[in-house]
């Protein structure tokens, strides 16, 4: 059976062994893919959602074909995860409303999705002519099981018009300022009476919100050494490398290299592993990149 006409194109377990040869930055595949975090922490970035909160063991991404987005290992020595990638017409044809939403979806546990998963795996790499139908009723397991255990998401005591700002702020981090006007009048109200509001649900003003969102991002981001500094000031909107160094140390005490240096040393015998990887080429930040 040609690759074209598969239901399940690939799929893999990663690990740190691994790790050492898996490209780094912005990412785009032709299929959808699905991802397990069963150890460690990754960074995770797509367009449509903005950036989110780092992903934590056990939780599963799921990104639809042709989405640019991030995937990326907080620490390599610690992240381990399952990886599928499958046709999306076949699942929507056969159990569509086992798929989760794209992004991130919490798991309580794993149950049996690591053996399914292995099964799956083994099944893409034999040649007889059932393996892709076996390889997909595989997946069919995991989703079903993964639905089971989702974590439902924590209701939010905000207003609709604060968890209306909360998440055009989560999907703009990548802009350099926001219209608030506009989006105070997107949901009915004036400027001033988002800002108060969004105060008195928050303790925090609109702006100072934005800004320690993108602070908290650029902290997730700096966990990972394949991103220099500068890149991701660029990321996060910031033309000036230098200013965002200065409103990074004055929202957080340190500099984002001593920020960064603070990390390596709580991570045990990361001496000469930290400051190896740290030599790597940097990842590129651009708008439009190649599929990887």
């Amino acid at each position: 059976m040609t690759d074209m006409f598969k239901k399940i194109h690939s799929a893999g377990f990663v690990d740190p062994d691994i790790l050492c040869v898996r490209p780094i930055g912005l990412r785009r595949f032709d299929s959808d893919f699905i991802a397990v975090t069963i150890a460690g922490e990754a960074f995770f970035v797509m367009k449509e959602l903005g950036i989110s909160s780092p992903v934590k063991e056990i939780s599963l991404v799921y990104v639809p074909a042709g989405k640019n987005h991030i995937y990326d290992p907080k620490d390599r020595k610690n992240w381990k995860n399952f990886w599928v990638l499958f046709d999306h017409d076949a699942v929507a044809s056969a159990f569509i409303n086992l798929l989760p939403k794209p992004g991130i979806t919490l798991l309580s546990g794993l149950k049996q999705i690591h053996r399914h998963w292995e099964k799956m795996i083994l099944c893409t790499l034999e040649q007889y002519d059932s393996a892709d139908d076996h390889a997909f009723c595989m997946l069919h397991n995991i989703l079903y099981e993964a639905s089971t255990l989702a974590v439902a998401p924590d209701t939010s005591p905000h207003s609709a018009a604060t968890r209306y700002t909360l998440d055009v702020m989560h999907s703009s981090l990548r802009e350099a300022e926001l219209n608030f006007e506009k989006i105070a009048m997107n949901h009915g109200i004036c400027l001033d009476t988002l800002r108060k509001r969004f105060k008195k649900e928050t303790q925090v003003s609109l702006h100072q919100y934005f800004i320690q969102l993108k602070i908290n991002a650029a902290k997730t981001m700096l966990a990972n050494l394949s991103y220099n500094v500068s890149d991701i000031a660029g990321f996060l909107g910031f033309e000036d490398p230098y200013y965002f160094s200065r409103l990074f140390k004055r929202k957080t005490g340190v500099s984002p290299k001593k920020f960064r240096d603070t990390l390596a040393r709580k991570r045990p015998g990361s001496d000469n592993t930290f400051r190896s990887i740290a030599r790597s080429p940097a990842v590129r930040f651009e708008n439009d990149l190649s599929p990887i």
